[in-house]
């Protein structure tokens, strides 16, 4: 299906002469599963909109833990920094597939100071980041390793589209900053209670509502600020990947 409106939500705030700043430079890649897109302390060479799916920003710890501090989707933007900074701060990682409009840095830095509306929009945008931050550091310090999986599994639902989801423990565990064996054991408490199927690292979400009433109070404070995003939401087509090992999808509650 052709899609008239720029499939990111940040692209697609844009309007006229702004995002024509931009547009003539605009690729498109895919997003593969496990792709790195950047590494921390790398030159930033390209800013990246997917168009879906997630990007997990990971930062790597001295003991040699990996832990997930964003996760970014079509309402996000990678690699926006290189605005003012030449190298990257986090690593980002896909952990759900999809396509992305990308562009050099050297155009997007030309495009932002050439662009008030640009730069005003990039700077919402990384309030929105540092306010979920802050929510999510809250979270951490006051709820406990289940319900903010639940909470992170609920998220991860809504960025994909899908109630499906390749999610091995080793990223669960990077996701909340636990360990491994936390995670089994929540896993094992969730699918004994019919909120999801597990196996191999392919994860079915099969009971939604009993998976937010696990929930920590977070999800739903961030799901208001993901749909209150400070960019104008365009009609869009949400996908569902569903494996062969994966339940029929329950209808996503608008």
């Amino acid at each position: 299906m052709a899609i008239s409106q720029p499939a990111n939500e940040l692209l697609a705030a844009l309007q006229g002469a702004d995002l024509d700043l931009l547009r003539p430079h605009l690729r498109t890649i895919d997003l593969k599963f496990g792709q790195i897109l950047v590494e921390a302390g790398a030159l930033l060479e390209r800013v990246i909109f997917p168009h879906g799916g997630i990007v997990s920003s990971m930062i790597h710890l001295s003991k040699g833990q990996d832990i997930e501090v964003a996760a970014i989707g079509r309402d996000g933007v990678i690699g926006a920094e290189a605005v003012n900074e030449t190298v990257a701060v986090a690593t980002a990682v896909v952990r759900y597939p999809a396509t992305a409009s990308v562009i050099d840095c050297a155009h997007f830095r030309n495009a932002v100071d050439l662009s008030p509306t640009l730069s005003n929009l990039l700077l919402r945008y990384h309030w929105v980041r540092s306010v979920r931050a802050e929510q999510i550091a809250g979270c951490n310090a006051a709820h406990s390793a289940e319900s903010r999986l639940c909470r992170r599994l609920l998220q991860s639902r809504d960025l994909a589209g899908s109630d499906c989801m390749q999610l091995g423990q080793d990223l669960m565990a990077q996701m909340l900053g636990v360990k491994r064996n936390t995670i089994s054991l929540i896993a094992h408490a969730l699918q004994q209670q019919g909120l999801i199927r597990y196996s191999r690292g392919r994860l079915a979400i099969t009971d939604v509502n009993g998976l937010i009433q696990r929930s920590c109070e977070c999800y739903r404070a961030d799901r208001g600020g993901f749909a209150a995003l400070p960019v104008e939401r365009r009609s869009s087509v949400m996908i569902h990947r569903i494996g062969a090992d994966c339940a029929e999808p329950q209808r996503l509650p608008s």
